[in-house]
């Protein structure tokens, strides 16, 4: 049910976006048939003007949704992050046990082995 958010809300935005449009549409002819100038004028800005600004209002909705989904991503790649660190741990610390080895054998200087740690 909360599987996927950010793309359900994606596609409530679209939903939501064509039923509205359908909706102004339909008032906006309604209104035309009126004999009044005011409706009339009332109906066209309804015909126009509405879907513009129900189609500008759509992008909030869709953003959140995508907002949602990248959020998601970046919690994912970051965990995965996680696991490749504990592991690139484990090798750097085999590493650095190698490099004391050749420092307590007198192979490499001091200088030397905190140059070879910080690479």
């Amino acid at each position: 049910m909360f599987n996927n958010i950010g793309k359900k809300i994606k596609i409530l935005a679209k939903i939501l976006l064509i039923v509205e449009l359908a909706i102004v549409e339909i008032i906006g002819l309604v209104w035309l048939t009126f004999d009044d100038e005011e409706f009339v004028a009332i109906g066209l800005l309804m015909m126009f003007v509405a879907p513009v600004v129900l189609w500008i209002s759509s992008w909030f909705m869709y953003g959140f949704g995508e907002l949602i989904d990248k959020t998601c991503d970046i919690a994912r790649n970051t965990r995965q992050g996680e696991i490749k660190s504990e592991a690139q741990v484990k090798v750097d610390n085999e590493r650095i046990s190698k490099l004391e080895n050749l420092r307590a054998q007198g192979l490499i200087t001091e200088e030397e082995f905190q140059q070879a740690i910080q690479k």
